[in-house]
C-alpha cells in the first residue's frame, strides 16, 4: 500500500504544535478586511436600506434567477464575488470563516506563498460557485449563495493533507488537523445524504475536494499566473518558427517565380514578418 507523506519542510514538529497566535501573511490579511468590512457595511445597509441592500445583494451573490433572466448575458463575477458576502442574519456564518482563514490560511499562504495561495483560493471558490449554480440551474432551484465557507473548506482539507497529524482545538478538545478536515466533511456528506437546501454543501465539498486533490497531485505548488506566461511564451515561440518556415517558403517561391507571383495574403505576411526584423 503506498503511504503518502508530507516532504520533510512540512512535516508535523515532535512537540505537536502551540497554542501562539499566527501572524497575518498578506493575502489573509486583506481578505479578513475585505470580507469584513462587506459584512459591515451589509449589515448597516440591510438595516438602514433593505430595498438598496436586497438588489445589491442578487448582483454580487450567486443568484440562478439573474443568470436565467440576463442569459445570454452572465455575470460571471458572481462566481468570485459570491465569496465575500456572507448572510447578515447569521454573523456566525462570517465569524467562523475568518477565524479559519486567519488560523488555518495563514499557515497555507506560508507553505505556498502569497500568489499561489490566492490564485489557488481563488480557483477553489470559483469552482465550488460554479457546481453550485449548476446543480440550482439544473433542478430549477432560485436558492442564493453567499459565503467564503468553500474556500474556508479548501484551506482546512489542503493543510490537513499537508499535515495530517498537527493538532488544533475543537470545541475545547485537541484533535488532529485530519479529524477536523474529516469531521467538517463528514457534516456536508450528512447534508448532501439528507438533501439539505440550507446550506450550499456542494461549495464546502468542491473546496475540499480541490484542497485535498491539488496537495495529492502537487498542483497547488503550480503558479497560475506563471503557468499562463510560459504558454504564452511557448506559444509565441512557436509562432516564430511558423512564420519562419513559412518566409522561407515564400522566398523559395519569389526566387522560382518572380514577386508577382505572391498572392495579397502572401504579400501581406511578408510585409508584416518583415516589419518585425
Amino acid at each position: 500500500m503506498r503511504e503518502y507523506r508530507d516532504p520533510p519542510e512540512y512535516r508535523d514538529s515532535p512537540s505537536g504544535g502551540g497554542l501562539a497566535l499566527p501572524s497575518l501573511t498578506p493575502v489573509t490579511k486583506w481578505a479578513l478586511i475585505v470580507c469584513g468590512a462587506l459584512f459591515v457595511v451589509s449589515l448597516l445597509t440591510a438595516r438602514f436600506a433593505l430595498p438598496t441592500y436586497l438588489a445589491v445583494e442578487e448582483i454580487v451573490v450567486l443568484s440562478p434567477d439573474l443568470w436565467r433572466a440576463w442569459f445570454p448575458v452572465l455575470p460571471v463575477w458572481q462566481l468570485l464575488t459570491y465569496g465575500l458576502m456572507h448572510s447578515v442574519g447569521d454573523p456566525m456564518h462570517v465569524l467562523y470563516n475568518l477565524l479559519v482563514l486567519y488560523f488555518f490560511g495563514t499557515s497555507l499562504e506560508g507553505v505556498l506563498g502569497s500568489r499561489r495561495y490566492l490564485a489557488h483560493l481563488l480557483i477553489a471558490v470559483f469552482l465550488g460557485g460554479l457546481l453550485q449554480l449548476l446543480l440550482n440551474l439544473a433542478t430549477g432551484s432560485s436558492l442564493l449563495t453567499l459565503g467564503a465557507s468553500g474556500g474556508a473548506l479548501f484551506v482546512i482539507v489542503a493543510l490537513a493533507t499537508l499535515q495530517p497529524n498537527a493538532r488544533v482545538i475543537f470545541l475545547f478538545f485537541p484533535i488532529t488537523l485530519r479529524t477536523l478536515a474529516l469531521i467538517l466533511v463528514g457534516l456536508d456528506l450528512y447534508r448532501l445524504l439528507v438533501g439539505s437546501t440550507d446550506v450550499a454543501w456542494l461549495v464546502h465539498l468542491t473546496g475540499a475536494a480541490y484542497g485535498f486533490a491539488g496537495v495529492r497531485k502537487g498542483f497547488l505548488w503550480k503558479d497560475p499566473a506563471e503557468l499562463w506566461r510560459q504558454r504564452r511564451e511557448e506559444a509565441r515561440v512557436q509562432a516564430e518558427e511558423g512564420d519562419e518556415q513559412r518566409l522561407d517558403a515564400l522566398l523559395q517561391k519569389i526566387h522560382r517565380e518572380g514577386m508577382h507571383a505572391l498572392s495579397k495574403r502572401e504579400r501581406a505576411f511578408l510585409k508584416r514578418v518583415s516589419s518585425r526584423r
